[in-house]
């Protein structure tokens, strides 16, 4: 019998992205409603945060390269949601802007984030210590990135 050389209990690189699509199961109903990706809800919370931001300021706010965020930012203006427009003081920068319909999503989808917060049954020092935990990990990979850019053919 051969050893077992992958124990996938033990791997944190397994643990994150199984929980994570997991989760990702979980909103897409909820989601489904309003005719959003996971993806998509990120980019209207962001902006519900700050509204009229440049397409840079959301890559890094979620963590999504300019060449992903585009296309989905494209079906959220064809849903209403936002709009792109050029920048004032960059022709070549585009500002995205909530739109009516993409303020008042904010008030129809406020329960979802709750809903899941049920779902998972953390407590809040529990809730504290994983995004601490999942905080600390990207940050040291987003750090090596940066300071160690990997080489492209």
């Amino acid at each position: 019998m051969a050893s077992q050389q992958y124990n996938f209990a033990e791997m944190v690189c397994f643990s994150l992205y199984s929980t994570s699509n997991a989760m990702i199961r979980e909103y897409r109903p909820q989601l489904d409603e309003f005719n959003l990706t996971y993806p998509q809800f990120l980019v209207m919370m962001s902006l519900w945060n700050k509204d009229g931001v440049f397409i840079k300021e959301l890559c890094e706010q979620i963590f999504l390269d300019a060449g992903t965020l585009t296309p989905l930012l494209k079906r959220l203006e064809k849903k209403g949601f936002i709009l792109r427009t050029k920048s004032s003081l960059d022709e070549r920068a585009i500002v995205i802007k909530l739109t009516k319909s993409g303020l008042s999503l904010k008030r129809k989808t406020s329960h979802i984030f709750k809903n899941m917060e049920c779902k998972i049954k953390l407590t809040r020092m529990e809730q504290e210590q994983i995004t601490t935990i999942c905080n600390n990990i990207l940050s040291r990979l987003t750090a090596k990135n940066r300071s160690n850019p990997a080489k492209t053919a």
